[in-house]
């Protein structure tokens, strides 16, 4: 059984989206725990999963749902690359685009890291190739760096061929503001800023102001950035037990101005950072969806 915000992850559908999906459509009903949570088992998120297949092939939601309560919605179509990995085990889907974006990157060969990026960013809406497909095809390039099986060489080309992707995505969701702007970067030091990026492309796509900063932001830079665009926000990617300190001090002057914006903490090293700053969710759709509810849900 999954919670909700696990089954949120799994589907790549926003908890909000969940909640209304059953109140309006009644396409899952959810168990409940002993402490009155939802809980998911695999039958609901298969059902989630579909209905959100045919939203996004133009069905609207109604429809969607009617489809899969009856049993009658199509099957995804199979259109995927077949492939094989190392061992030469047959790979089928987004399995094959992760081989072909780490064999690619063993060999230096842009065109094929280029070629798996363009399949993987097809498998879904962004939030969820980013948290299904992209991050943990970059976790298993991270992986075999560190094993000696792929050189720096193509880890960097690969990670970089990412980095415009990234790039192009958060250019592509434009500045749709909503009256509140939202500051995001890296704290001093910090380098590794594709999770940052993929975070600030979808908070832009839920339409919020964000400004990006980047990677290794001074302490009076972030200051700065708050103080002049007006944050209501700001979200410090902590990706490194080594980035904590300079995060921990990046928070405590946002959280010391007058008046303090909301302080998050995202990445693998920002659980419990400091005393006011919030933790996110691993999951870029979680997460994006907990700082827009923050943000214009006037939450203190």
């Amino acid at each position: 059984m999954y919670t909700i915000k696990q089954a949120a992850r799994l589907t790549g559908v926003p908890e909000a989206s969940l909640r209304a999906w059953e109140r309006r459509y009644a396409v899952v009903v959810p168990h409940r725990n002993a402490s009155g949570y939802r809980v998911y088992d695999e039958a609901a998120l298969a059902a989630v999963s579909a209905m959100r297949r045919l939203v996004e092939d133009g069905w609207s939601p109604a429809e969607a749902a009617v489809a899969v309560r009856d049993g009658t919605a199509p099957a995804a179509p199979i259109d995927e690359p077949a492939g094989r990995d190392i061992a030469g085990a047959d790979l089928s889907g987004a399995a094959a685009y992760t081989q072909l974006f780490l064999s690619s990157a063993l060999r230096l060969d842009t065109a094929g890291i280029e070629e798996s990026l363009d399949g993987g960013f097809a498998l879904g809406s962004f939030e969820h190739v980013v948290d299904s497909w992209l991050f943990p095809a970059l976790t298993a390039l991270g992986d075999a760096w560190a094993r000696d099986e792929i050189d720096v060489a193509g880890e960097h080309a690969a990670s970089n061929a990412v980095h415009r992707r990234l790039s192009a995505a958060f250019d592509a969701a434009g500045s749709r503001s909503r009256g509140a702007s939202v500051v995001v970067g890296l704290p001093p030091g910090s380098q590794h800023d594709l999770g940052a990026l993929a975070f600030s492309t979808a908070l832009r796509r839920r339409g919020l102001d964000v400004l990006y900063l980047g990677a290794d932001v001074p302490v009076t830079s972030w200051v700065t950035a708050a103080r002049s665009r007006r944050a209501r926000a700001a979200v410090l990617s902590v990706p490194t037990e080594e980035d904590r300190p300079e995060a921990v001090a990046v928070a405590a002057r946002l959280l010391g101005q007058t008046p303090p914006p909301l302080v998050f903490a995202g990445g693998s090293a920002a659980a419990e950072l400091a005393l006011g700053v919030r933790s996110l969710d691993a999951s870029i759709t979680a997460a994006a969806e907990e700082v827009d509810e923050c943000v214009h849900g006037g939450v203190v």
